[in-house]
């Protein structure tokens, strides 16, 4: 997918998504409001989860049991505390925010998208919310996407230079080799990144890297039953503890089911919820067709590569606001990607949804009408994901109509 820019039309570019000039003002007002609605609470004792990892890393290292509940539970796997118990923890994780932060800032330098990316990522308070945790996950997740969008453009621009379209260039395919790296290495630790691997379906010659990341994620799985079971079990049942009783079960469809209806067992939830988002997905995308037919579509269709992107976000059915963030940001850069001109539509749903956002902060803030954040969680994901999905079939069908008329008119000219 190509979104190569002539510097010319840059400025206009950027002034897309609301087609008028106070564009930076409506995000530097959503920027602030998402700040201020973290409260003194999160803003004054930032990066809890980052302090979780520390202390459990030192529990580990003094030969206690770091999955024993000690404020926010540790519910990652026995592979973190191995990995990162031997090394400068804290220098590590600080070495790695930056370099993610850089590599995306980096990647999308010259992007026409760069303010709807930034609007989705702020909307809901998501962005802000996200990185204030300290979780890892929020910058594993934009810098995957970052690789993605890099390769894309190295995979592209390498195809309009060479006679050999179908082959990716060298920078592409080291880019999809760190993916698999870091997608595996993610994974591992959180297996919902796995997801990531389905964007290689839609990449051509990418079927070994599709492959390569679950192998090398299920090695990563087995040799942790095997050389830690204890600590394995105790895994397991903190994680139970922590999605069941304590109900962490994230902010979107599953977490209502699990939370507030409560009609259906887990695996029903985790069912129904996966069947709603692969639906909305084959609709618009239809994956049953040729896989040639689906490559050429990642690299011609605009906002492809962005909504396939999203798609593996939301098959995550524990969405926190560390993954709900990018998830908006690749649902925005795919519509404002699929735009067509000055589309009045588009336009309302940037603005919308995120005062949207803002007004239910309002209501359970000052109305203390709490579960207003619910369903506003519930409704802005499945409602973004919704009109982008629409999209992407509207461009997918009408890709198709204007192959046959190309068809027709080579066989009536002979």
């Amino acid at each position: 997918m190509s979104t190569e820019n002539t510097s010319p039309s840059f400025v206009a570019a950027i002034m897309k998504p609301l087609g008028k000039k106070h564009d930076f003002a409506f995000l530097a007002f959503v920027a602030l409001f998402s700040v201020y609605q973290q409260g003194r609470g999160k803003l004054f004792s930032p990066f809890w989860d980052y302090k979780v990892y520390a202390y459990a890393l030192d529990q580990f290292k003094r030969g206690a049991n770091p999955y024993i509940p000690h404020g926010f539970p540790f519910v990652y796997p026995p592979i973190f505390l191995n990995l990162f118990s031997r090394i400068p923890f804290h220098w590590l994780y600080l070495a790695f925010v930056v370099a993610s932060l850089l590599y995306l800032a980096c990647s999308v330098r010259h992007a026409d998208f760069v303010v709807a990316g930034a609007l989705g990522f702020l909307t809901g308070g998501a962005g802000v919310g996200g990185i204030l945790t300290g979780n890892f996950a929020i910058f594993g997740h934009l810098l995957i996407i970052a690789l993605f969008y890099a390769a894309s453009q190295d995979a592209s621009g390498s195809a309009r230079s060479s006679e050999h379209a179908s082959r990716p260039s060298h920078r592409a395919t080291a880019k999809y080799c760190a993916l698999v790296f870091f997608i595996a290495l993610f994974a591992s630790i959180k297996i919902y990144f796995l997801t990531y691997a389905l964007v290689f379906f839609f990449i051509s010659r990418g079927m070994r890297y599709f492959f390569a990341v679950p192998l090398c994620v299920a090695l990563a799985t087995i040799a942790q039953l095997a050389l830690e079971p204890r600590l394995w079990t105790d895994f397991e049942t903190l994680l139970r503890w922590q999605m069941l009783a304590q109900n962490d079960s994230g902010l979107v469809l599953f977490g209502i089911l699990e939370q507030h209806v409560r009609a259906l067992s887990t695996l029903d939830d985790v069912l129904f919820y996966e069947a709603v988002v692969v639906a909305l997905f084959v609709y618009a995308v239809n994956p049953l067709r040729g896989r040639r037919l689906m490559v050429a579509e990642n690299e011609n269709v605009p906002g492809r590569l962005f909504y396939i992107l999203a798609f593996c976000l939301a098959l995550n059915p524990r969405m926190k606001e560390y993954d709900i963030a990018p998830f908006f940001a690749c649902c925005y850069v795919s519509l404002f990607q699929s735009s067509k001109g000055d589309n009045r539509m588009d336009r309302v749903i940037f603005y919308a949804v995120p005062l949207a956002f803002i007004a239910a902060w309002i209501v359970a803030k000052f109305g203390h009408v709490y579960y207003a954040l619910d369903v506003s969680w519930f409704i802005g994901v499945y409602f973004v994901f919704f009109v982008v999905s629409l999209r992407q079939r509207a461009l997918r069908v009408s890709a198709r109509t204007d192959v046959r008329h190309v068809d027709g008119d080579a066989t009536a000219a002979g």
